[in-house]
């Protein structure tokens, strides 16, 4: 995620990364977020909660970015520590608590405009960001964690033409759908993007194009694309509204093409030490990212975030999904739902 892009987020959010530590002109901050969760599905999980589990503490994400820029050259490191599933035997999966470098961008800066990097390199392209510090809700939209790409390995450059434009264009040997999650196949993937700030409005435009290689023993190759764009207005300091569409295809050699994509908008209030967030998302093609058989799903998240003070806050989340099919676990473990429910207590803690 471009700097810009993280500062637009700051804004319109409402929330800041406060007293990040500066050490010999390394900055580091970060965040360790936990919850409490309550499903209506008990025992199942709720696709694209984060394998949230009914009625247990989790420590839900821990990460750390690490900065240095001097007059020509910028690096950003990115380390996350995460539940993660992992094969025991072939057959038995255990959970390890792994702490991976996920981002490294390196950046020469020809001109005072223009900009050059290699790295593994975060998607400019999303609303939202990885830090939930810089969002309103505490839970990502469906879109976010399965839609939107996530990182890509290659060669990125970037002009910044004023507050109002900047364009990225970035070229990849490897790329994901879904900034939660890993991809290893070998693609050539092009993205491009535009952003830009004027007065109290924002907007973003981005687009990816590329294919997947054949990874033995499969011989057919995969065309992919995915698109992101939104636009956000800060009516007055605590009253903000994005709407946002992400789009996204598959289409494996001789088979049919894959589609799904999200519509949002969402809202955000704030008053004394409370944000109060309301979201909307409508997900279409959701047979195509994880929904059983059903094509479409509508989710309402309601929050009140609530700040202790700068670098500790309590997250109030509710979230409700509507299906058009029956594909939500009921509470004895069987598929007879179009609707499931999450409620999350969640804190985090940013420095």
């Amino acid at each position: 995620m471009n700097i810009l892009k993280i500062l637009i987020v700051n804004l319109l959010m409402g929330s800041s990364i406060a007293y990040a530590a500066d050490i010999a002109g390394i900055t580091v901050n970060g965040e360790v977020g936990f919850d409490y969760n309550l499903l209506s599905t008990k025992s199942k999980a709720i696709p694209y909660t984060g394998d949230a589990t009914n009625e247990t503490y989790r420590l839900n994400q821990a990460q750390a970015l690490i900065k240095k820029e001097t007059d020509q050259v910028s690096f950003l490191g990115r380390l996350v520590y995460v539940p993660t599933q992992y094969s025991k035997d072939g057959t038995t999966n255990n959970k390890a608590n792994l702490g991976t470098l996920d981002q490294v961008e390196v950046f020469y800066k020809a001109t005072p405009q223009l900009q050059v990097g290699f790295g593994r390199f975060l998607t400019t392209m999303g609303y939202e960001s990885l830090l939930k510090s810089e969002n309103a809700t505490f839970g990502n939209t469906i879109a976010y964690q399965s839609i939107v790409p996530g990182y890509g390995e290659g060669l990125r450059a970037k002009y910044v033409a004023a507050d109002w434009f900047t364009t990225t264009l970035s070229t990849y040997n490897q790329t994901t759908y879904g900034v939660f999650g890993e991809d290893y196949t070998p693609t050539k993937t092009t993205e491009l993007s535009a952003t830009g700030v004027l007065g109290s409005f924002s907007w973003f435009a981005g687009y990816l194009l590329g294919t997947d290689a054949a990874v033995a023993p499969a011989t057919s190759t995969v065309d992919k694309s995915a698109s992101s764009v939104w636009v956000a207005y800060k009516f007055i300091d605590t009253l903000a509204l994005a709407i946002t569409y992400d789009s996204y295809t598959k289409k494996p050699d001789g088979s049919h093409t894959q589609w799904a994509d999200s519509t949002s908008a969402i809202l955000t209030y704030g008053i004394g030490m409370h944000n109060f967030a309301v979201r909307y998302e409508m997900v279409r093609g959701a047979n195509e990212i994880g929904y059983g058989p059903a094509e479409n799903v509508n989710s309402v998240t309601v929050t009140d975030k609530f700040a202790l003070n700068d670098n500790f806050k309590l997250y109030f989340e509710y979230r409700n999904d509507q299906a058009d099919k029956e594909v939500f676990f009921d509470e004895d473990g069987l598929v007879t739902k179009k609707d499931a429910s999450i409620f999350t207590l969640g804190a985090l803690a940013s420095f």
